[in-house]
């Protein structure tokens, strides 16, 4: 798969990136997916860069052209103030509209006080510069208009793991009969902090509307066990087996992500 990362970061860069893969099981498959989105949006006439962990943008004729995955322990989103050395992200922006960016492996909090780690995770760019602004950054609070769970993992994807994604979506979504109880000032919003006020981001009225405005999919280089795939329906959670290199699924779930990103205005 690093072949296939490799080309999207010089795709999007227009020049050689040096990428730096943090160690550990599926973060090559989390790199995959995350090259294979923003390379799809690219190839859909969207303005895609690469970003530092400080908020500038990787140039093509930049020395240091290094992107780096976020290694180690899940955590937040790094302030600007800790240099430019911790995990990179991807931009994105479609003409005049708001930029978004695209993350990997950062934890959100819920309403519970608990954090959450998102594989893979698209925001408004604006979150990500309150979270920078910050000296010792943070993590976000609420949830990501698209969330995809990572799975490189030759098993079928159990019921369990679904129950898993699905509580951890739960906990992150911020309703509005939620905000009168959570220590938040402004206007209430779907995620905090540093966020827009506009009718993207004002928060739903339930848990069924909230989960079929975003975009929640599980990535899965193998299968789903039937029980686990009944229960995407009600939930509004995109089952993808199959992502491999090479794959007409990889490509199917690349396509399936921009395409909603499109259709929905970002």
């Amino acid at each position: 798969m690093i072949p296939q990362v490799q080309a999207a970061l010089n795709s999007i860069l227009t020049s050689v990136a040096t990428l730096r893969m943090a160690g550990g099981a599926g973060r090559a498959f989390e790199l995959f997916v995350m090259g294979g989105v923003a390379r799809a949006l690219q190839l859909r006439s969207y303005d895609v860069w690469l970003q530092r962990s400080d908020g500038t943008r990787i140039l093509p004729g930049d020395a240091d052209r290094r992107f780096i995955q976020r290694g180690g322990a899940p955590t937040g989103i790094a302030g600007a103030a800790q240099g430019p050395g911790n995990a990179a992200t991807i931009g994105f922006r479609f003409q005049q509209r708001p930029t978004w960016e695209l993350w990997n492996g950062i934890q959100f909090e819920g309403r519970s006080g608990a954090t959450h780690e998102i594989d893979l995770a698209i925001v408004p760019s604006s979150v990500g510069q309150a979270l920078r602004a910050q000296p010792a950054g943070g993590r976000p609070l609420g949830r990501p208009r698209v969330a995809i769970e990572c799975k490189d993992v030759a098993a079928p994807g159990s019921v369990d793991e679904m129950r898993a994604f699905v509580a951890r979506l739960y906990d992150i979504t911020l309703l509005t009969s939620h905000h009168p109880h959570l220590a938040i000032g402004g206007a209430a919003q779907s995620i905090h902090p540093g966020l827009p006020q506009n009718s993207i981001h004002v928060p739903a009225l339930s848990y069924w509307e909230e989960n079929r405005r975003t975009l929640n999919v599980i990535a899965r280089r193998s299968g789903f066990v039937t029980g686990a795939a009944a229960m995407t329906g009600y939930h509004s959670i995109e089952p993808h087996a199959g992502i491999a290199a090479t794959t007409t699924s990889a490509q199917g779930l690349f396509d399936t992500v921009a395409d909603w990103i499109v259709a929905n205005g970002y």
